[in-house]
């Protein structure tokens, strides 16, 4: 190849100061590749990368000469990170309107001085991590909350304390935002002043992980929202419910503690839910479920464990649900299954202590029970596979009549009834037939 004259080398660089091998490299390149391609082409692919995006931190501490956040964000760029030092900052209203990361160090308090919101978050690609955020506005007409972000994606909120919001988190139509090993401590008094410590509407493929949540109306509320992963939350003591959804398919909760709530879970409205390895516990009151399952279908509660609940499940025109692998202990209820509930399938869990194990309002049923142990089961097993001989009654004399007339309760444990239940055992026809499991396990499953 010849070598290209110095004059013609001098109209490549552009005004640049290289020296003459570099030059002669650049142009030998852009001869050499095949199909040509042109000279600013080649610089944005080869090039422009050597030269990364120019961004900035900014100190924020009240020796620094910025000693307001607010100030921060106000001279912040896209790409910016705010490094905010231990102290108390009263802020007000923190909106923004840049991608930026926010990260605090131990001690940051961001105040909100009960105005509106303490973060509004308006722009794509925001991260705050690692302060303690309170004081959000008290409102009758807006849900003002400590963190809100409204119609962004890619936000991220990681290692944030929430104490005194209405609303902890509150994202409306976001997409791909990631909530993690976050804590909020609402200060709902009751359900109509109180909001919800993650409040997601018409949000899709978010992330809420790692999350505890506490005293506030519902510690999860989803409505309008897709193709959630919730995982490995703990939601207590919350007025209402420690998850709600409605109207929000295609969701999977795995591994989160839902405990001493006034109900465990409400899922409503919704279809294709897995829901595997959580724990509903001690969600104990006079209606308390363990999980509320209402015109829900095409889903699968696996490997959950059921604990301490007035009712564990609450099964309301639920169809074609697998329950498989889960453990319903010391229940007041195990499962009540209303008369419109329809093909679902209670396969391999365990029922143990509980008051009853299922409950019904109807004679017939379409459900099939196939594989539980049942501890109240008092068949045999002569042939040692280890499934008994005779089919187990799953609903009793008196669990079918108080599921028809609840005012009966207060006979449970009654002469009356003992000597009716006795009755039941010689002339099993006064209990549902259908509702029956026909090979028992006789060991509990491991």
């Amino acid at each position: 190849m010849k070598t290209p004259s110095l004059s013609k080398i001098k109209k490549v660089s552009l005004g640049t100061k290289w020296n003459f091998n570099h030059h002669l490299n650049l142009h030998i390149v852009l001869q050499t590749i095949k199909p040509p391609i042109s000279l600013f082409t080649f610089i944005l692919i080869v090039i422009l990368p050597i030269y990364p995006l120019f961004t900035k931190t900014i100190a924020v501490c009240t020796k620094c000469t910025i000693k307001t956040v607010k100030n921060a964000i106000d001279i912040s760029k896209n790409g910016d990170t705010i490094q905010i030092q231990e102290g108390i900052y009263k802020e007000g209203f923190l909106p923004i309107t840049k991608s930026i990361t926010i990260n605090g160090e131990a001690g940051v308090v961001i105040d909100g001085l009960k105005q509106k919101h303490v973060f509004g978050i308006y722009s794509n690609g925001v991260r705050i991590q690692n302060l303690t955020i309170k004081g959000s506005g008290i409102s009758d007409l807006t849900e003002f909350a400590g963190v809100h972000a409204e119609k962004v994606k890619d936000c991220h909120f990681e290692n944030l304390v929430l104490e005194d919001n209405v609303y902890g988190f509150y994202l409306a139509e976001t997409t791909h935002c990631t909530l993690k090993n976050n804590i909020s401590i609402g200060n709902a008094e009751n359900e109509v002043l109180g909001g919800n410590g993650i409040h997601l509407w018409s949000a899709s493929h978010n992330k809420i992980i790692g999350n505890q949540l506490k005293k506030h109306r519902d510690g999860i509320y989803l409505e309008f929202s897709e193709n959630l992963e919730i995982e490995g939350n703990e939601s207590k003591e919350n007025i209402r419910y420690g998850m709600h959804f409605m109207f929000s398919g295609h969701n999977k909760f795995s591994r989160n503690v839902f405990k001493n709530n006034s109900a465990g879970v409400a899922v409503m409205y919704s279809k294709d839910i897995v829901m595997d390895e959580n724990q509903f516990m001690d969600n104990w009151g006079e209606s308390s479920n363990g999980i509320l399952l209402k015109d829900i279908a095409d889903s699968t509660l696996t490997k959950n464990r059921f604990e301490g609940n007035t009712i564990a499940v609450f099964a309301d025109g639920i169809n074609n649900i697998k329950f498989q692998n889960n453990d319903f202990i010391n229940n007041g209820w195990g499962i009540k299954i209303l008369g419109n509930t329809d093909h679902n399938k209670i396969t391999d869990n365990n029922f143990i202590k509980n008051v009853f194990d299922i409950s019904t309002n109807t004679k017939s049923t379409t459900n099939e029970f196939i594989n539980n142990y049942w501890d109240h089961y008092e068949g045999y097993d002569l042939n040692k596979d280890h499934y008994g001989d005779i089919p187990h009654k799953t609903i009793h004399f008196f669990g079918y009549w108080i599921a028809v007339y609840p005012f009966l309760m207060v006979l449970y444990e009654s002469p009356v009834v003992l000597f009716l239940q006795g009755i039941e055992k010689a002339f099993p026809i006064v209990t549902p037939i259908e509702f029956e499991d026909q090979h028992p396990r006789m060991k509990e499953r491991i």
